[in-house]
């Protein structure tokens, strides 16, 4: 089972095995449009099952029909208490218009996750 979807600027694997997340976020926001977002990652921790998986991590336009990138990863779970987490990073990733972009994710080629990305266009009005 999917525990969580996090977006975050970057994931770093500290001493010990610890991952530390900088920088969470729900939205991106942009001067104009296209926007070229530099890099950001998808976190997702899978627990609760047991065998081996095939993860898709695909950011979807706002028509949820274009992909505008993916990744895929094969993940083996031991038992269904172990955890496992995905980390997914995107470099230079380019928004064509501001609206609500769609994080997907797939285990075994079934959706499981559908999380939205708001890019909205920095105005006078816009609060961070």
């Amino acid at each position: 089972m999917l525990g969580y979807t996090i977006l975050c600027d970057d994931v770093r694997q500290e001493m010990g095995g610890k991952f530390s997340l900088m920088g969470l976020f729900e939205s991106i926001y942009a001067n104009a449009f296209p926007a070229v977002h530099p890099r950001f990652a998808i976190v997702n921790e899978w627990t609760g099952g047991k065998g081996e998986f095939k993860v898709r991590v695909r950011l979807l336009a706002p028509d949820r029909e274009q992909v505008i990138s993916e990744s895929e990863a094969a993940i083996v779970l031991f038992s269904e208490t172990q955890r496992h987490r995905d980390i997914s990073i995107r470099f230079n990733t380019k928004f064509a218009v501001p609206g609500t972009y769609w994080i997907e994710t797939l285990l075994d080629d079934e959706r499981v996750s559908l999380v939205p990305l708001a890019l909205q266009l920095i105005t006078d009005k816009t609060v961070h």
